[in-house]
């Protein structure tokens, strides 16, 4: 990890996840709550191999790029976005520890993430949620109000311009 943004007091830093980073990955994914690790993933993981480490892992800070938030040298979030191939829209994701939820951490990362990717030519982000995690929706009106968002079969979509 290489630090971007020192926390204040008591708040986690920020830092740019790196390939080498698969042990501190795994160790965050046994800090998620079963409800958390669904809402992040559509779907019951209960191993971390079903979430594709090396996937998530796979960062070239351009077009795959994550943030992660850092307490104590552990991750207690994580936020990425893949770039679409030839395109200049990126699909965010985004999960924080259940301890830290509802602190800031997820603005932070997703405004540190936006800064990337514009630099790197991404226009916009294209966001993936559950219609019922409201917390989440929340997040999306306040960081982009007015964000035009479809739902369908319990699935919300937005795309947000990161300009």
């Amino acid at each position: 990890m290489v630090a971007i943004e020192t926390g204040r007091e008591g708040q986690p830093g920020l830092a740019r996840l790196e390939p080498a980073d698969g042990i501190e990955l795994r160790r965050f994914f046994f800090r998620l709550s079963p409800e958390t690790l669904y809402r992040r993933f559509h779907s019951p993981i209960t191993r971390p191999e079903q979430a594709h480490p090396q996937f998530l892992l796979d960062v070239d800070h351009h077009d795959r790029e994550a943030v992660v938030a850092v307490v104590d040298g552990e991750i207690v979030g994580v936020a990425r976005y893949v770039r679409r191939t030839g395109m200049s829209a990126a699909e965010v994701a985004v999960v924080v520890a259940d301890a830290w939820q509802r602190q800031g951490i997820a603005t932070r990362m997703i405004t540190a993430l936006a800064a990337f990717a514009a630099a790197a030519g991404v226009e916009r982000f294209t966001m993936t949620m559950q219609a019922d995690n409201k917390p989440v929706l929340r997040l999306m009106s306040r960081l982009y109000p007015g964000a035009a968002m479809t739902q369908s079969q319990g699935i919300c979509e937005a795309e947000v311009s990161i300009a």
